[in-house]
């Protein structure tokens, strides 16, 4: 995903998985891990868009699906931080933290309280996402 193809409503999110960070940019929706336990009603058998590659549950198991369903949405290092310095660290927040390592998720989108959807032995925080980082993905907010 190019920073241009970006959707204002858009956020922007850090995954981990195997001691290796990416980010994506992504609907509210795609950042929902339970995604089953926030909307039961929803059956993606009777959607007419395929949803995540039909991953209603992420967690460490199916992680590499997930990442697939995510590439189109994912970021360069480079553009991501062409866009925070084009655009400012204030417009594009890192909002989500999601590290399949430690089986952690963490929502800076204090709008919807995406951490409690998250899959059974994991851990969810609302917070300050940058805390989650290292210091080299933080410095990309801090400039």
């Amino acid at each position: 995903m190019k920073p241009e193809d970006l959707d204002p409503d858009d956020l922007i999110g850090a995954v981990k998985y195997n001691s290796k960070w990416r980010f994506f940019g992504g609907t509210v929706a795609e950042w929902i891990l339970d995604y089953a336990s926030y909307d039961p009603d929803f059956d993606p058998s009777k959607s007419d868009v395929v949803f995540r590659n039909n991953l209603l549950k992420v967690d460490e198991t199916n992680a590499v699906h997930f990442l697939k369903a995510m590439e189109p949405y994912e970021l360069l290092v480079t553009d991501l931080q062409q866009l925070i310095k084009q655009e400012g660290a204030n417009n594009w927040p890192l909002t989500t933290v999601v590290d399949f390592d430690k089986k952690t998720y963490v929502n800076g989108f204090s709008e919807i309280p995406l951490h409690q959807y998250v899959p059974t032995g994991w851990t969810g925080y609302e917070g300050y996402t940058l805390d989650y980082v290292p210091e080299n993905i933080r410095a990309f907010w801090q400039q």
